[in-house]
C-alpha cells in the first residue's frame, strides 16, 4: 500500500509544477484544468483525483509556496524578523508570485491563505515598532519588485536592506 501512496504523491507533486509552469508562462487566468493535465501528462479526471477543482489546486499551490518560504525562514538560523527581512525582500519566484496575485485578485477566498499565515507571521515578531516597520517594510520591497515597479538597486538597495535589518534586531 505505502508505494500506492508514494505514487500518489508524485502525481500530485507533478501536477502541482505542471501548475506553477502554467502560471509562469501564461498567467493565472490562462491556467485550466485541461491545460494542467496535460503540462502534467495526466488526464483531467486523474488531475480532479487529487484536486477537485481549479480553487482547490490554486489553493494547494499557494500553500505549498507559502511553506517552502517558511522552511527556508526557519533553516536560517536567524531569529524571526530578521530571517524575513533578509530572505523575504525578493521574488525568487521567476514570475508564480505575480501569477498567484492574478489568481487571489480572481478568486479573494484564496487570499485567506495568505491573510492566515501573515498574521500567524506578524504574531511571532516582538511587539516594537521598529521590528513592524522592517517587517512592511519588506512587504513593500517585495510586492514593489513583482510588479515591477522600481524597486532600489545596488549599493543603494544594499543599504536599505542592511537598514531594515537594523530595525528587525540585526
Amino acid at each position: 500500500m505505502p508505494k500506492i501512496e508514494n505514487s500518489s504523491l508524485i502525481v500530485k507533486a507533478r501536477i502541482l509544477q505542471a501548475a506553477t509552469e502554467v502560471i509562469r508562462r501564461e498567467g493565472a487566468v490562462a491556467l485550466t484544468l485541461e491545460t494542467v493535465a496535460r503540462e502534467a501528462g495526466v488526464s483531467k479526471g486523474g488531475l480532479l483525483y487529487h484536486f477537485p477543482g481549479k480553487d482547490a489546486l490554486l489553493k494547494e499551490l499557494l500553500e505549498y509556496q507559502l511553506n517552502v518560504f517558511e522552511q527556508r525562514l526557519q533553516a536560517s538560523g536567524l531569529p524571526f524578523a530578521q530571517a524575513y527581512v533578509k530572505l523575504g525582500a525578493q521574488d525568487d519566484s521567476q514570475g508564480l508570485f505575480l501569477g498567484m496575485m492574478a489568481a487571489l485578485a480572481l478568486n479573494p477566498s484564496l487570499l485567506e491563505v495568505v491573510r492566515e499565515r501573515w498574521q500567524r507571521w506578524y504574531a511571532q515578531i516582538p511587539q516594537n515598532p521598529d521590528v513592524m516597520v522592517a517587517m512592511l517594510a519588506t512587504d513593500g520591497i517585495f510586492i514593489a519588485d513583482i510588479l515591477q515597479l522600481g524597486v532600489p538597486e545596488g549599493e543603494y538597495k544594499r543599504k536599505v536592506l542592511r537598514r531594515m535589518l537594523e530595525l528587525a534586531g540585526g
